[in-house]
């Protein structure tokens, strides 16, 4: 597994981290992506406290870029702020059951 680069996270507060995750296709290989451009703010990677260490969830961004290349029926997010980060709804670690919601840049345990 590759682990995000450290210097590039957002420090939420209360052990979590987050990275944004971008939509960029190699278009050789996947040339039926020629005409949309790439989506750098697609979803989020974040680490938090589990009971064996840390673990990672993710997200995917409901946004009108997004809309373009997400698979139908994936779960989204949408983005309340952007500057203080603010998103809807409550994100839920399916792996260990961390839960919070990220309000004004602040990870807010639930």
């Amino acid at each position: 597994m590759s682990y995000p680069n450290p210097d590039s996270a957002m420090d939420l507060g209360h052990g979590v981290r987050a990275w944004w995750t971008a939509w960029a296709p190699d278009r050789d290989l996947n040339p039926q992506y020629a005409g949309i451009p790439d989506v750098p703010r697609y979803g989020m990677i974040y680490e938090h406290p589990a009971s064996l260490g840390v673990c990672f969830g993710g997200i995917t961004l409901d946004t009108p870029e997004t809309a373009a290349v997400r698979p139908p029926g994936r779960p989204v997010w949408q983005v309340v702020t952007w500057e203080p980060l603010t998103l809807a709804p409550s994100l839920l670690c399916t792996a260990c059951g961390h839960h919070g919601w990220i309000r004004e840049g602040v990870w807010v345990p639930c």
